[in-house]
C-alpha cells in the first residue's frame, strides 16, 4: 500500500538459505540464488522469502533472516508476509468477477455506488479507479492520517468521511496518479454488490477454490507461521509502526506466501479467475484522453526488463515489503518478501532474473581513486525538460538526487562508473562528440541507459 522505501540494507554474511523444493535440474542457478540470498541479507535480521518457477519447474523456493528476531525464530519458505499493494491485483480480479457476474460495469460511474462522495462534479469510473487515473487525493500522502491515526480501528464510512474532505487532484483520464484512496473505494463497491464483506469476498471467492491456504485478509486473527515487521532508525533494526489493517483494506490489507502468490499468478494468467480478455486489460498500459499510455493496468504494471516484456507489482507497508513479476515469453515468475519495510525486493528480484534469464550485468567493487579525480563529474544534469539529477560530494561520499528528492549514496567503481549500493543501477560517465558530460543511467537490467546531459555553468 504505502510506496517502499528506497533504503536498502546490505550486509554481507557467509552462510546457509533454508531452501525447499529446488527442482534437482537446476541445483546450479539454485546455489547461485542461495549466493545471492547470503550477500543480501543478515541471517541474524528480518529477511526475505524467494520463490523462482520457470517454465513450471521450481527452480528456488527458500528464506533467509529472522521471522520474529525477539524470540530468534527463522524465516522458511513458508513463512507469511503482508502484501501491501500486491492486494490491489486481488481487488481488480474481484471487480472484473462482478462484472463478469453482469452485477456491474467497470465503466459505471462512481455515483452509482457511492452517490454522496464528491468528485467536483466530475464523473469518475471505476475503470479509472483501478488505474490510478481517476485523480483522486491518496490519503496514504496525508502526514496527519498516517502518524496519528492508523493504529485505531477504522470502519469504511469513517474513512469514506475522511477522504471525501479532500480534493480532486486533477479531471479524470487527464493523468496518473497513484491513490489508495480509489481502492479503498473499489473495496467498499465490492462489498455493497456482492452483499459480504471485502475480507469474506477475498478469501472465500479467491483464497479457498484455488487452495491458498496461507493467504487471508490481515488483521489481529492468529495466523500460523506469520512473521513479524521490521523498519529501521539512528539505533538499528526496530519493530515496524503499527497499522490497524482495518485502513489498507482493499488498497494493501492481504497476507499471503511466496507459494500461494505463485499459485495466484497461474491461476490467473490461466483464465481460472477472470477471462484471459480481462486478465489482458488487467496487464496492458492505461491510455488516457489525449491517447498517452501510461504503464498501468489494473492493479499490475507491464514494463519492460531487459529485453523482456514483463508483469508485476510491488507492494510496501509498515514492517514489510514485496516484489512480484512474470515474464510470459519465458514463463518465469519470481516473488520476493521481505519483513522490513527498510529492505529491497525489487532488487533480489532483478538479480534472481538475470541469472534464471541469464542476463549479463557488471560487476560492482568499489575501487580506491582520489574523490578530486571526480570533480568534474560533479554537478547538476539535465534528465528531460521538467527533471535534474544531481551528482553530490557531501561528506567523503558521493551521492545523487534527482529534483530535489531523496539522496541517494552512489559508490565509484571505475573512474568513470558509479553504483547503487545493493542494486544493479548504475551510472556511466562520457563525454559525447560534442565534448559534453552525459550521465547514462542503467536501471532495472536496462539494455539501454536514459541519457542527461550536463548542465554547463
Amino acid at each position: 500500500m504505502i510506496k517502499r522505501l528506497i533504503s536498502i540494507i546490505i550486509i554481507v554474511l557467509v552462510t546457509v538459505v533454508s531452501v525447499e523444493s529446488v527442482n534437482a535440474k537446476e541445483p546450479l542457478k539454485a546455489n547461485v540464488i542461495q549466493n545471492i540470498m547470503d550477500s543480501a541479507i543478515d541471517k541474524e535480521g528480518p529477511g526475505m522469502a524467494v520463490i523462482a518457477i520457470h517454465k513450471g519447474k521450481t527452480v528456488f523456493h527458500g528464506a533467509r533472516g529472522m521471522a520474529n528476531i525477539e524470540l530468534n525464530v527463522p524465516l522458511s519458505a513458508n513463512t507469511v508476509f503482508r502484501l501491501g499493494s500486491i492486494t490491489k491485483q486481488f481487488t481488480c480480479a474481484a471487480v472484473l468477477m462482478l462484472e463478469e457476474q453482469g452485477k456491474l460495469s467497470i465503466d459505471d460511474p462512481l455515483s452509482r455506488y457511492l452517490p454522496s462522495f464528491p468528485t467536483d462534479g466530475a464523473q469518475v469510473t471505476l475503470r479509472q479507479l483501478m488505474s490510478h487515473t481517476a485523480g483522486l487525493n491518496n490519503y496514504t500522502n496525508n502526514h496527519e492520517t498516517m502518524e496519528k491515526r492508523i493504529q485505531v480501528p477504522v470502519s469504511i464510512e469513517e474513512m469514506l468521511k475522511l477522504f471525501s474532505k479532500e480534493p480532486m487532484l486533477f479531471s479524470p483520464g487527464e493523468q496518473m496518479q497513484y491513490s489508495n484512496t480509489g481502492y479503498v473505494l473499489l473495496g467498499k463497491i465490492i462489498e455493497d454488490v456482492s452483499g459480504v464483506s471485502y475480507k469474506e469476498f477475498i478469501e472465500n471467492e479467491i483464497f479457498k477454490p484455488l487452495g491458498m491456504s496461507s493467504s487471508f485478509y490481515g488483521g489481529r486473527q492468529i495466523v500460523k507461521n506469520r512473521a513479524m515487521g521490521y523498519s529501521l532508525d539512528e539505533t538499528g533494526v526496530v519493530n515496524a509502526s503499527v497499522i490497524d489493517m482495518s485502513w489498507p483494506h482493499a488498497a494493501g490489507a492481504l497476507i499471503s506466501n511466496v507459494k500461494d502468490l505463485a499459485v495466484w499468478n497461474e491461476a490467473l494468467r490461466s483464465g481460472k479467475v477472470v477471462s484471459l480478455k480481462n486478465y489482458h486489460t488487467m496487464t496492458e498500459p492505461t491510455t488516457l484522453n489525449d491517447g498517452t499510455k501510461v504503464p498501468y493496468g489494473f492493479g499490475l504494471s507491464p514494463s519492460k526488463i531487459n529485453k523482456y516484456k514483463s508483469i508485476g507489482h510491488g507492494g510496501g507497508i509498515p514492517g514489510f515489503s514485496t516484489d512480484a513479476v512474470y515474464f510470459p515469453s519465458e514463463d518465469l515468475f519470481i516473488a520476493v518478501f521481505a519483513n522490513s519495510d527498510r529492505l529491497d525486493p525489487d532488487s533480489l528480484t532483478l538479480k534472481v532474473a538475470a541469472e534464471i534469464l541469464n542476463i549479463s550485468f557488471p560487476s560492482f567493487k568499489p575501487v580506491a581513486i582520489p574523490n578530486k579525480q571526480f570533480k568534474a563529474l560533479l554537478g547538476q544534469y539535465q534528465v528531460n525538460s521538467n527533471s535534474i539529477r544531481e551528482l553530490l560530494f557531501e561528506d567523503e561520499h558521493f551521492y545523487t538526487q534527482r529534483d530535489g528528492g531523496r539522496k541517494l549514496e552512489v559508490v565509484p567503481v571505475s573512474k568513470s562508473t558509479f553504483h547503487y549500493p545493493g542494486t544493479l543501477d548504475y551510472l556511466v560517465f562520457e563525454k559525447n562528440s560534442s565534448d559534453q558530460i552525459e550521465m547514462k543511467l542503467y536501471g532495472r537490467l536496462a539494455e539501454k541507459p536514459q541519457v542527461a546531459l550536463k548542465i554547463q555553468r
